[in-house]
């Protein structure tokens, strides 16, 4: 039996005679762990993720998905705040004020090496992966450091941990390691800091002459559980369920049927591990797009007739399921699913989805869709201005233990090259008060992992 040709529209297919589109999401495969260090050198460095390239994927996924680029744009803002600052902690009868620090040391190491800048960079790496890798350079007679620097997280990789004391001790930077060619010659290795104590490391590793190269690595991280190398995000879970990839191919959906004027009456999600499987049971070679294609096809051919029968119209249909071991439990991964689309209205399909699967994505990514926007669907909602400042507060608040990683390397920098003993580092952040006692709506207050403080300069 002959069919009408198979309409391509992108990652997506549509078969014409039964009204569906074949979606292949793939989000799953992309977070897989790899089981085997490369090597580059005499160094075994541990992959990020099943194919080394994990962080590109994630920011690719990112870019494409309109609700998760304005939430992780919004939690990088969050963490940053007004920026970072310099401050000395008075006591004063059992109370803590803060002066602003005029410290001629500390203002020209922020001048010289751009420590907003620095910050912010190392916020996004942090809201993005769960980590950041600041880097310590030592004044050539190593008394001082002279300089803080941000290496990107999509080029840094680990070494494997020590046996004996399970501490990560390497840390390597390279551009290549997406395209697989990362080599001696192109790749920078830096010592790493002991995550515990890495002052007394430093120290240590001066006083004994244990240092190569005048510079050191931190490995900065918000700690996710059983993850002892890269950290695991907890909004990474929008792409393990599914809804990322069902909310940018809904745009997908809505954008083919728009453009070609196509009628959809069935979705099937397909696993991109059911076609690994059938080329590789059946011997054919993927380098080969005719056979490809032709093996796609007869596989279409069987959504044709299963759907073109009319008992089974309307109703749903899982043909394949892999139960995958997860903790103590397992879950069940579906290779193929067929399920009704019950919209009749012309542009108007998936509109209820769009706002749920949107929801499930600012809920994975802890950001109120309020405070950036409205979301997508019927029903906007609306919020009170008191209500939105208390969101506001909340989420300032929940940045304490991100802020409070990432300024150990500033603590470092201030102990290490003997400035004021009652120096702290303080991320600034708006109060936003009602506009009865303020015109602007907003004061100026600091924020770490301590309540307001009063700031005198």
């Amino acid at each position: 039996m002959s069919y009408p040709e198979t309409i391509m529209i992108g990652d997506l297919a549509y078969l014409p005679d039964v009204h569906a589109i074949v979606a292949q999401p793939s989000s799953i495969d992309a977070l897989a762990d790899a089981d085997t260090p490369i090597v580059v050198g005499q160094y075994r460095v541990v992959p990020w993720g099943e194919d080394n390239n994990l962080p590109n994927v994630v920011m690719e996924k990112i870019g494409k998905s309109d609700p998760l680029a304005a939430n992780i744009d919004h939690n990088i803002k969050m963490m940053y705040g007004q920026g970072v600052k310099p401050f000395l902690s008075i006591i004063e009868d059992g109370r803590e004020r803060l002066e602003i620090c005029t410290d001629d040391r500390v203002l020209e190491f922020m001048e010289n090496n751009d420590i907003p800048g620095y910050f912010l960079e190392q916020c996004a790496d942090m809201a993005t992966f769960y980590q950041a890798f600041p880097e310590i350079i030592l004044t050539r007679d190593m008394k001082a450091v002279y300089s803080l620097r941000h290496k990107e997280a999509a080029f840094s990789r680990l070494g494997v941990a020590d046996k004996k004391t399970g501490e990560i001790t390497k840390h390597f930077y390279s551009a290549a390691w997406a395209d697989g060619k990362a080599t001696p010659e192109n790749t920078v290795v830096s010592d790493i800091l002991n995550r515990h104590n890495p002052l007394g490391d430093l120290r240590n590793r001066i006083a004994n002459r244990n240092v190569s190269v005048p510079r050191f690595m931190m490995h900065l991280f918000f700690p996710t559980p059983g993850r002892v190398y890269y950290q695991s995000p907890s909004y990474f879970s929008i792409f393990r369920s599914g809804s990322y990839d069902y909310s940018t191919m809904i745009w997908h959906f809505k954008r083919a049927l728009m453009k070609n004027g196509l009628k959809t009456r069935y979705v099937i999600y397909m696993s991109d591990k059911y076609w690994d499987s059938i080329f590789k049971d059946e011997k054919i070679d993927t380098s080969n797009p005719e056979k490809v294609k032709q093996r796609k096809e007869e596989e279409f051919a069987k959504f044709r007739q299963f759907l073109s029968d009319e008992e089974n119209a309307g109703k749903g249909l899982v043909v394949t399921k892999k139960m995958i071991p997860s903790g103590s439990s397992v879950v069940e991964e579906k290779y193929i699913v067929i399920e009704p689309v019950q919209s009749t209205i012309k542009g108007g399909e998936f509109l209820e989805d769009s706002s749920e699967v949107s929801n499930s994505i600012n809920y994975a990514t802890n950001v109120h869709p309020s405070l950036i926007g409205s979301p997508p669907g019927k029903s906007t909602g609306s919020m009170s201005g008191t209500d939105k400042r208390e969101l506001y507060h909340i989420k300032s608040a929940m940045m304490a233990p991100y802020r409070d990683r990432l300024l150990r390397p500033l603590y470092l920098v201030s102990a290490f090259n003997g400035w004021p003993k009652n120096l702290v580092w303080k991320v600034i952040d708006y109060e936003f008060t009602t506009l009865d006692k303020n015109k602007t709506g907003k004061q100026t207050g600091t924020t770490g992992s301590d309540n307001q403080q009063n700031i005198e300069s």
